[in-house]
């Protein structure tokens, strides 16, 4: 019986240690800041809150896939006083989708959001940068105001 519990053990141990494995998830903010970034400006979102597996670089704000799969990505814009910020979601070369805000002609706080699902292949990076549009689009991410944000999971490996 005592054979039995090791091998019983060492099997969930096993176990445990593949699923952790296979999580892939990140959520990263821009806890308390505010700037301004070029056209085309890769977004580095410097605080992690979450990084399972990780493949987010909260230096650079790149994610890479460390497998094969469909993932999810979803981000958060935020600006203020009638500036105006416009970004995308790039996967490797591709321009996926966009979100932002350019409409703002008062005194106030805004943001935009976006999900976007797509295919990625093993080592393909994925990043949020701002678009072509403007000139400078300014970013306000502070404490009791809306913080811009950026999460990505592995939906399904392939």
């Amino acid at each position: 019986m005592e054979s039995s519990l090791r091998v019983l053990d060492s099997t969930i141990k096993n176990i445990s240690t593949s699923k952790r494995d296979d999580e892939v998830m990140f959520f990263a903010i821009i806890k308390s800041n505010s700037f301004n970034l070029e056209r085309e400006s890769t977004v580095v979102f410097d605080t992690i809150v979450l990084n399972e597996g990780n493949h987010y670089n909260n230096y650079d704000g790149v994610f890479v896939a460390p497998r094969d799969g469909i993932y999810l990505f979803s981000w958060t814009v935020s600006s203020y006083n009638a500036n105006y910020v416009m970004t995308e979601l790039v996967v490797g070369d591709e321009v996926i989708t966009s979100t932002g805000e350019k409409d703002a002609d008062s005194v106030s706080f805004m943001s935009a959001s976006m999900t976007a699902i797509c295919r990625m292949k093993k080592d393909s990076h994925a990043w949020i940068r701002t678009t072509g549009y403007g000139s400078l689009h300014y970013f306000y991410s502070n404490d009791n105001h809306p913080r811009t944000s950026f999460l990505g999971l592995l939906i399904r490996a392939e």
